[in-house]
């Protein structure tokens, strides 16, 4: 008998042979990786194996791993082990595997004591119709902590282009973590860091250790799939900004290399802040904005220089101000100072004018998104009331 030895019968996209799922009480929500190269390489491929499915599953309340790999022929014994390469990167010896009434009777024996993290570890609740959610800031270094943490890391690699796992052994890392009040599931989570930031001998010589000011940092940032699209994660990254800017020791609040989607939603919930509360209120109308309250206006609202200025920009937009466009070509023009000299005069305000338009475009695409309360008003030209903006 004659064996089928053409590439494509044996070659297998692992993002499609990859279907995860999260269980409960009623079912299974299944869905698929947006990545699988941290796992089986750049092509996202494995080569020798025909009809392969991976199937991994998570209890949805202590996220219990279960793996089981099919395939109907494997070329040879040569080939990539797949079940090794993704075991490689899930918790040692907590995976069920191919055994799915073991793993039921697993991870209903953990349900019967699982418990939700220390009440005084709670940082926001909130309400998204009639399910209630806490938002919890929790060490890393706690045992029970660490054991979900080791469990949900994965989905990291599978949804966050880029990412890596971090080092647990390091003490400075904390989980924030969301949680249904209810039914215990776990909604999502982000990985957070602070470090110490030095501002200068003299500050230094002044200060004792209990007043040494440290960064605050977002690294990885999750919502799980079934419950992305319903507002958790912008209560999950208020929670933490929130929760940041009452503590004195933190006086700037950065993120770890963010994806687009990210970003927009760091936009929206800065934004929303910024002008419901408003915070920049007392904007200057000055042209260039003077360097002194851009300095004491970013420290009070301890955000980093590249988000503070965009947001800047994007409140000059939203208040019509007169000084938006002259403000943003001024910015556009120093950081492009280099690449514009070598232009002749024509081509340079044509690449000006370009960079412009294409950032005031993504500017109104992020404001058309941001919830303005009604009793918001705008102290440039007098109180001016201002509309809801559709979300």
């Amino acid at each position: 008998m004659s064996v089928d030895l053409r590439p494509e019968t044996w070659t297998t996209s692992t993002n499609d042979a990859l279907t995860i799922s999260l269980v409960d009480e009623n079912g299974a929500v299944k869905f698929k990786p947006a990545f699988t190269y941290p796992i089986y390489g750049d092509a996202e491929q494995v080569f020798g194996y025909k009809n392969l499915q991976i199937f991994l599953a998570f209890d949805s309340i202590t996220m219990k791993p279960f793996l089981n790999v099919k395939y109907d022929e494997k070329l040879n014994t040569d080939i990539p082990d797949v079940q090794k390469a993704l075991l490689a990167k899930l918790p040692k010896d907590d995976v069920i595997l191919k055994d799915e009434a073991k793993w039921v009777d697993a991870f209903t024996k953990e349900q019967e004591t699982f418990s939700l993290p220390d009440k005084d570890t709670i940082i926001d609740e909130y309400n998204i119709g009639d399910e209630s959610f806490t938002v919890y800031k929790v060490s890393l270094q706690v045992d029970a902590v660490k054991r979900i943490h080791r469990r949900l890391q994965i989905f990291t690699l599978l949804f966050i282009e880029a990412a890596s796992y971090i080092d647990e052994s390091d003490t400075s890392w904390e989980v924030v973590i969301t949680f249904n009040k209810r039914t215990k599931q776990c909604i999502g989570y982000a990985t957070t860091y602070q470090f110490w930031r030095y501002l200068g001998s003299e500050t230094f010589d002044m200060s004792s250790v209990d007043d040494r000011k440290s960064r605050a940092k977002i690294s990885q940032f999750l919502i799980l799939p079934p419950y992305q699209g319903k507002g958790h994660g912008k209560y999950l990254y208020t929670a933490i900004f929130k929760h940041w800017l009452a503590d004195q020791s933190i006086i700037e609040i950065t993120v770890e290399d963010p994806n687009e989607s990210f970003d927009d939603l760091r936009d929206r919930c800065d934004l929303e802040r910024i002008i419901n509360k408003r915070l920049l209120s007392d904007c200057p109308n000055d042209l260039p904005l003077k360097q002194g309250w851009l300095d004491r206006k970013r420290l009070e609202l301890k955000l980093e220089q590249r988000q503070f200025m965009r947001i800047v920009e994007m409140y000059l937009l939203f208040s019509k101000s007169s000084n938006y466009r002259l403000q943003l070509k001024s910015r556009i023009y120093e950081k492009n100072y280099e690449a514009l000299m070598d232009m002749d005069e024509s081509t340079k305000k044509d690449k000006l004018q370009t960079a412009y338009q294409s950032l005031t475009d993504d500017y109104k695409r992020i404001l058309s998104k941001v919830n303005v309360s009604k009793r918001t008003k705008l102290s440039s030209t007098g109180s001016v009331p201002v509309k809801k903006i559709k979300t």
